[in-house]
């Protein structure tokens, strides 16, 4: 019964790390590719098939399904996100009891819900990662139970599930055919049904082969070792205000891979068991997931498994100043990380926002400016009728603002939500986009002209393709209306 409700009081602490700055904020991006994906299922469409999608489909279709209960809003993802993080925490805290006592085990839970706290979004990850935490907490007495979680866990995220199989495979715990069998049959059930709505082979040209072949190329960024960012050495307390954060931040992720170094290091001289071995192996997973794109959205992942190594590695190392060196730099790493997350915490709830007020929002704050930009474009645009939201240039775009769409209600006449680089700016995709505006006559253009559409990056992302036929064809059928801050508004010419 202790254990019962010690459990419960982190699970409604965790809820209450990442529900705090729940309605905190909005991403243009990555919320509006989620929300835009949850409107297209509801309205009958299908992903692979009739709009470009390259994400596995549990996470669109689960949101689609509170769409249903609750119409369109930005809270449903936001409730989802809040639970899994204190799910994922809570796990995480259960993983590292099985080795490490009381206080090391809360050291995890706090690392872990600081981590997923923020940044905040949309993404599969959250679920996938509860569904594999639970799995290898599962697999050595319920393997079945093991198998079904990670075959949910590929309709988030295939990459996780494919690790988390792979560490309770080689572990070869007793059950291992039960697990195998029992995962593939829990990813077939799940995504049968979307694969043959859709087809086989657009399904695996936009699930596997797509990530496989462009996503690095045009999605990867150098790892953080050279910070180049604000550095104001002016005095001790500048330097705190505007240098300290930024820094900490920036060299997050090469602390948590010395972390997750040390702890190896530290645990290598312990008898490999079963549940060593499969969370060593996700561990080098989540590793792969930060460095595939290594920035603030991918790092959570990591620092919940460096959190749950860490915890093993002090609770196992004897003391001795030598053979303690690799735990004691594990233990710093979990410093480390508790404490960039709690400063992230509090520059979160300082942020100084308003209500955003357009029906979807729910109470959704943001920046005031944001706030005006967003209600002023969207009262601008006619009755009704779809819309096309365009971004800065044609040739070089790195993101997007799909959000419009759901922020509107409006329908996108194309099937390209996805503002995805190689994709969007290819002349046989620009050539489309300008057929389905032709098609459909979609009365209004709304471009996005912030920088960030076409910031420079250092990968096949950040250099133009050329293409500019989609600038052309504005440029000729459209005229413009007006603007709203950094939105442009665009109006068909006559015939």
């Amino acid at each position: 019964m202790a254990r019962r409700s010690v459990l419960a009081a982190l699970f409604v602490a965790g809820t209450l790390v990442s529900g705090v700055t729940a309605l905190q904020g909005i991403q243009p991006n990555d919320e509006g590719l989620m929300l835009q994906a949850v409107e297209r299922i509801a309205h009958g469409q299908v992903p692979y098939r009739d709009f470009w999608w390259f994400y596995p489909p549990g996470q669109p279709y689960l949101l689609a399904g509170l769409r249903e209960l609750a119409g369109p809003s930005l809270l449903p993802w936001r409730i989802v996100r809040v639970l899994a993080d204190a799910t994922v925490a809570l796990l995480a805290f259960a993983l590292a009891a099985r080795a490490a006592g009381p206080r090391l085990s809360l050291a995890a839970w706090a690392v872990a819900i600081l981590a997923m706290a923020y940044p905040s979004g949309p993404h599969p990850f959250p679920v996938a990662l509860a569904l594999c935490l639970g799995a290898l907490l599962a697999f050595e007495r319920r393997p079945a139970l093991a198998g079904v979680l990670v075959g949910a866990a590929a309709a988030w995220r295939i990459e996780f599930a494919l690790v988390a199989a792979t560490g309770i495979l080689v572990a070869r715990s007793p059950g291992g055919r039960r697990f195998a069998l029992a995962a593939v049959g829990a990813a077939t059930v799940l995504y049968a049904p979307v694969v043959l709505a859709a087809g086989l082979g657009p399904s695996w040209d936009l699930l596997v082969d797509y990530p496989l072949t462009d996503f690095r190329a045009y999605q990867a960024l150098p790892f953080p070792l050279s910070y180049d960012g604000p550095l104001n050495t002016s005095s001790p307390g500048g330097f705190a205000r505007d240098s300290l954060e930024p820094l900490a931040l920036f060299y997050l992720p090469a602390v948590l891979v010395a972390g997750l170094a040390a702890a190896a290091v530290a645990l290598a001289r312990r008898p490999l068991a079963p549940w060593l071995v499969a969370t060593g192996v996700f561990a080098l997973g989540a590793l792969a997931y930060v460095l595939v794109r290594t920035d603030l959205f991918h790092t959570a992942p990591l620092a919940v498994l460096v959190a749950v190594l860490g915890a093993w590695a002090l609770a196992d190392e004897p003391r001795r100043r030598l053979r303690g060196v690799p735990a004691a730099l594990a233990g710093l790493a979990l410093l480390y990380a508790a404490a960039e997350g709690l400063d992230r915490r509090w520059l979160v709830l300082r942020e100084d926002t308003v209500a955003l007020d357009l029906p979807v929002a729910d109470g959704v704050r943001v920046p005031a400016r944001r706030a005006a930009e967003l209600e002023q474009v969207i009262a601008r645009l006619p009755a009704r009728g779809p819309i096309y939201v365009a971004t800065r240039r044609a040739d070089l775009v790195t993101s997007g603002h799909p959000l419009l769409y759901v922020l509107a209600g409006r329908p996108n006449p194309t099937r390209y939500d996805i503002p995805a680089p190689g994709v969007v700016t290819s002349a046989s995709v620009q050539r489309e986009i300008v057929r389905d505006l032709e098609r459909t006559r979609t009365p209004t253009v709304v471009r996005w002209t912030d920088r960030v559409t076409a910031a420079p990056e250092p990968n096949a992302a950040g250099r133009s393709s050329g293409v500019r036929l989609l600038d052309d064809y504005l440029a000729r059928a459209y005229r413009p209306v007006g603007r709203a801050g950094s939105f442009r508004l665009l109006e068909r010419r006559a015939p």
